[in-house]
């Protein structure tokens, strides 16, 4: 009966540490989409050199809501909305609306993309910059 009450305790001190260790298992952090940056040069009007922004997801398929974009002396801070548009890993997608872009300046331009992954929902704020040198 001894043995019989050892075996027992033992195999509840064993099934509580399972427990234990099995509710402590750290979670899988979620995906952070992360974003590629390109530019084009362009001319605006009035002959002002200008640049269009270009941006690709990496790692996931996404549905944008906005882009806010900063130049590199700060003196220009947009909001570029997406509207929920919904781009699929690797496919490339303009910061501007079609035939406008933003007047060159050169340094590091600052990028946050705000949107949510399409697989999950789950929303996302990524930084991201690019620079241009010439």
């Amino acid at each position: 009966m001894k043995k019989l009450n050892q075996y027992l305790s033992f195999a509840a001190l064993l099934l509580l540490a399972i427990v234990i260790i099995s509710g402590c298992k750290k979670k899988d952090d979620p995906v952070v989409p992360a974003f590629t940056l390109t530019s084009t040069e362009v001319t605006l009007v009035g002959n002002v050199p200008g640049l269009q922004f270009f941006a690709k997801c990496n790692n996931d398929d996404v549905k944008m809501t906005k882009v806010t974009i900063s130049n590199p002396i700060g003196s220009i801070n947009l909001t570029y909305n997406l509207n929920g548009g919904i781009f699929v890993k690797n496919e490339i997608f303009g910061l501007q609306a079609d035939n406008t872009g933003y007047e060159k300046s050169t340094g590091a331009w600052k990028f946050n993309f705000v949107g949510n992954r399409t697989a999950d929902g789950s929303s996302f704020a990524v930084d991201g910059s690019l620079t241009i040198s010439k």
